[in-house]
């Protein structure tokens, strides 16, 4: 059958109609034409395939990467940037209408990357086996199908010669993909750059590494650090184990960032797109007003917390994973920051008890895709801090979580920013002050109260 494309929908599918019943379909931009072969029907949609395209958007570049149709990673790839740029936009708008009854004119111009290949910092890959050999590659968009990925031009170029180096140094040394009947092998590789210093991880069974190939890891140039996890879970979609383990080198990574050092465990959460991270701490810091007391929660290894100590008298940085807030204690004390101090907790908990002792004037967020959840707003509607500078990776939860924070809030301006080009992710700042609390209205209070 043939269908157009009318939009582009939230995980950059394609979507059409037919009989009224949505059909996603993978590699169809708006205003495209194709004969279309029908995968999956539901009661409210269906997924289809492209067998013809009959006629091509002016928009449709040919993608840098010979895998992007398999992969599924990149799915906005074959748009050219500045079509790509007006589909996140656009996408930020009808998530936060449709679930937050936010209005566009809150919406400002996306600020744009600027590298939209190599910008990657880090790789967390599935092993599997071709001809004999582990190799990394993806699974393909909703199947198990395990696809070999021979180079990704989304890596910065330094994952991925280590990448085949590592690779290479496990077939000589006999160490194959991992194979869930005897709970031996190679799961996961997991690489971080850093300021070319290399951070390596490797997920595998019950496994003793050889010395030997431990050694030779640790020859690759740049090679800072070798871990091994553990893990052999079946069906999870965890990646690490529960346990770690230093095989080698360094305990942590150093990175520079908006000139200050901060430390990474393994698994602390760093941004994937350093250049990017940069911009994006930059402006969520410059809307914060001078302050006496600022909170960050889901404060990471606490790089903005450390960059937003001269706006306010005491930061205090929030996070529930406990490496991270050690991690962001020895980023403070590496710093010379001290006006910074670091809770592990839950983000609501600690926000609880922090508001307990001091008077919060402003709060910064960063949480995890899945946004804020009940509870952290309802301790937000009941701490009220009289600013919130809100960063998000995800339109639809940050729409949620701004219909409620409405309820004592004005939002302000919400500032979207492409951390991620070729993929359908796009990250915001949202600036919300308390309502009939205005900035300047702050600022002459807090005059006289001095």
């Amino acid at each position: 059958m043939i269908l157009k494309c009318v939009k582009t929908g939230i995980n950059g599918e394609g979507i059409a109609y037919k009989d009224k019943k949505p059909v996603f379909i993978e590699g169809f931009f708006p205003d495209e034409e194709a004969e279309v072969t029908i995968t999956a029907e539901h009661e409210t949609y269906c997924y289809g395939a492209v067998e013809k395209l009959l006629h091509e958007s002016s928009e449709r570049r040919k993608p840098e990467c010979g895998h992007q149709a398999e992969c599924g990673g990149c799915p906005l790839m074959p748009l050219k940037y500045g079509a790509q740029l007006k589909y996140k936009k656009r996408l930020l708008e009808e998530s936060l209408y449709k679930y937050g009854n936010v209005r566009r004119e809150f919406i400002r111009d996306v600020r744009t990357a600027e590298k939209i290949t190599g910008y990657r910092n880090q790789c967390k890959l599935p092993v599997g086996t071709a001809d004999g050999r582990p190799v990394t590659g993806m699974y393909k968009v909703r199947s198990n199908h395990f696809v070999e990925i021979d180079s990704c031009p989304i890596h910065e170029p330094l994952i991925e010669s280590t990448r085949k180096q590592v690779l290479k140094l496990a077939a000589k040394h006999r160490i194959g993909a991992y194979d869930q009947k005897d709970g031996k092998g190679l799961r996961y590789l997991i690489l971080r750059v850093m300021d070319e210093q290399i951070q390596c991880v490797l997920v595998t069974g019950r496994d003793t590494l050889p010395e030997a190939f431990i050694d030779d890891v640790m020859k690759i140039r740049h090679m800072c650090s070798l871990f091994q996890s553990v893990n052999t879970q079946k069906n999870t979609p965890e990646i690490f184990g529960s346990k770690l383990k230093k095989l080698a080198g360094t305990d942590t990574v150093s990175a520079g960032i908006c000139g200050i050092r901060l430390q990474l465990s393994p698994q602390s959460f760093f941004q994937l797109n350093t250049k990017a991270a940069e911009g994006l701490y930059e402006l969520a810091v410059s809307k914060i007003d001078p302050c006496d007391v600022l909170a960050e929660a889901y404060c990471g290894i606490g790089a903005m917390s450390l960059l937003a100590s001269k706006k306010a008298k005491r930061v205090y940085g929030i996070e529930s994973v406990s490496d991270a807030v050690i991690n962001a204690a020895q980023n403070a004390a590496a710093n010379g920051i001290e006006n910074c101090e670091f809770i592990c907790a839950d983000a609501a908990e600690g926000l609880r008890q922090l508001a307990s002792e001091e008077k919060i004037d402003t709060l910064l967020l960063d949480p995890p895709r899945s946004g804020l959840d009940d509870n952290m707003v309802r301790t937000i509607l009941k701490v009220l801090p009289a600013k919130i500078i809100y960063v998000s990776c995800n339109p639809a939860t940050l729409a949620k979580n701004l219909r409620e924070l409405k309820k004592e809030y004005r939002l302000v301006t919400v500032i979207p920013y492409d951390m991620f080009p070729n993929t359908p992710h796009i990250e915001s700042v949202s600036v919300l002050v308390r309502s009939g609390f205005s900035d300047a209205k702050r600022r002459r209070k807090k005059r006289a109260q001095d």
